[in-house]
């Protein structure tokens, strides 16, 4: 496993429609990382018509929305969360949100797995 400061986790929260979008653009980029998509549902800070939400048990609502995961070096971070904000940019409210984690460690598991099956023998 390795133990590397340069990495990132990019996530962000996009509109489903715009997810073809987000994806040309990322696969545009020179270095790619891969990425993975997931269904989502959740409130975001705006309170709706009339100013306030108010939930019961029976009456929830909720957003969908696409996450978006990838890990990549430090340096494409800025160009990556350009392009992600710009692909899925509608100008209105909900549009969803981009943020990064750091990653203290990253490794493949087909390049680990096979140092530890050597081990095995």
């Amino acid at each position: 496993m390795s133990i590397d400061g340069d990495m990132i986790l990019v996530t962000a929260l996009i509109r489903p429609h715009m997810e073809g979008h987000v994806v040309r653009a990322l696969h545009e980029l020179p270095d790619f990382p891969g990425f993975t998509l997931t269904d989502v549902r959740g409130q975001g800070r705006g309170r709706g018509q009339g100013g306030h939400y108010v939930s019961s048990e029976t009456d929830l609502t909720y957003h969908r929305f696409l996450e978006l995961r990838l890990v990549c070096r430090t340096e494409l971070v800025g160009p990556i969360c350009d392009r992600i904000a710009a692909a899925a940019w509608t100008g209105r409210k909900g549009d969803g949100v981009v943020f990064t984690t750091p990653v203290y460690s990253f490794a493949r598991i087909r390049e680990i797995g096979r140092v530890s099956e050597k081990h095995d023998d």
